[in-house]
């Protein structure tokens, strides 16, 4: 009987205490059992995660479900065995906290405390009993996962992946959209200065003032002077005005929106209308725009989930891409290696499912 049953138990039964509740077997792993109630508790919950995702839970798919959940507590029944078998030890100690974090979960599920005691009572359990029971199932869980990140240490040492594994999986992999570089352009501006913070009168002064630089400015680009020469008489940057208002090759997010919607909509030498920022009104021209195309191996890409890498590390945020991609590659492998792993145990082991009827 597991604890989550156990639980449902003390919240909802009503048969009389120390009744006698028979439970069916519905598989047998070496000497261990499975029996329905542990089975149909595992289905359900795995079917409301489903519910909860949005998804529509036929017959069948209930039928399938409660067969991969079967499966899974045969797989997992097996790798505590073989953690057992290989000597591996959890203590009280390790597993005490997540013991009584359980326990209070259980007590907060009644109002009282003596009526969460008189519960116990009456189903003939001391809190010791329903302690004994919580810490049993916290030390296969900790079993479980002792062996598995022992089998995964090994063969992390024991996979190499090679250069060419890496080339040749970058070459196959190589237009997927994460590993393409952002949309760039180069481009120069003459900005036209207006102090923020005035307002009323000297607002439209100032606004005024801009204003007319800036058809003095665009007056001269028609004139046929060239951008970076009207820049460096106009531009009221400090920043820029000396390069010709280069504000060097970048991707969105580096500049003001208006600034940024005008030079990516712009082909190379265009200048674009006058746009506003917060700092005045700017011209805007794209010297270049590059394509976007496939990192190279020595770029970085963004990495969406932590993953291992070898020796037992995790990275997340940010990766060079060969060795994302190394990690990739030893990550399918270990999982290949687990579930070739697994099924080995299956193999060795005295597994029986035994029908209703």
């Amino acid at each position: 009987m597991t604890v989550r049953w156990l639980l449902a138990a003390l919240l909802l039964w009503t048969v009389p205490a120390r009744a006698e509740v028979v439970e069916r077997i519905v598989a047998k792993v070496n000497r261990d059992i499975i029996t329905k109630s542990e089975w149909e508790e595992m289905t359900s919950g795995a079917l409301a995660e489903r519910t909860r995702s949005g998804q529509a839970v036929s017959d069948e798919d209930r039928k399938n479900v409660a067969e991969q959940v079967l499966e899974r507590m045969i797989t997992d029944r097996l790798i505590v065995q073989e953690a057992v078998a290989q000597g591996i030890k959890v203590t009280d100690s390790e597993v005490a906290a997540q013991v009584d974090a359980e326990l209070d979960g259980v007590r907060s599920r009644f109002k009282t405390r003596a009526e969460f005691e008189a519960q116990l009572r009456k189903e003939g359990l001391t809190l010791e009993d329903l302690r004994s029971r919580y810490t049993s199932e916290m030390m296969d869980r900790f079993l479980y996962l002792k062996m598995l990140n022992k089998r995964k240490r090994e063969l992390e040492g024991a996979i190499e992946v090679s250069e060419p594994d890496v080339k040749a999986y970058y070459e196959a992999n190589r237009g997927r959209p994460d590993w393409a570089s952002e949309p760039m352009v180069h481009a120069r501006h003459i900005q036209f200065s207006v102090d923020s913070t005035l307002s009323g009168e000297a607002r439209t002064a100032a606004v005024a003032e801009a204003t007319r630089k800036m058809d003095a400015a665009r007056a001269a680009l028609k004139r046929g002077e060239t951008f970076d020469e009207v820049a460096k008489i106009f531009s009221e940057d400090a920043a820029t005005k000396g390069s010709g208002g280069d504000l060097g090759t970048f991707p969105r997010g580096s500049y003001h929106a208006s600034i940024e919607g005008t030079a990516f909509a712009l082909k190379p030498g265009e200048v674009g209308k006058p746009v506003e920022s917060p700092l005045g009104f700017h011209l805007v021209k794209v010297e270049e725009v590059l394509p976007v195309r496939a990192k190279a191996l020595d770029e970085k890409v963004n990495v969406p989930a932590p993953i291992m890498t070898k020796g037992g590390a995790v990275e997340s945020g940010e990766m060079v891409l060969s060795d994302y991609i190394r990690a990739i590659i030893l990550n399918e492998r270990i999982s290949k290696a687990l579930q070739d792993w697994t099924e080995g145990l299956k193999r060795r082991a005295l597994v029986e499912r035994i029908p209703e009827g």
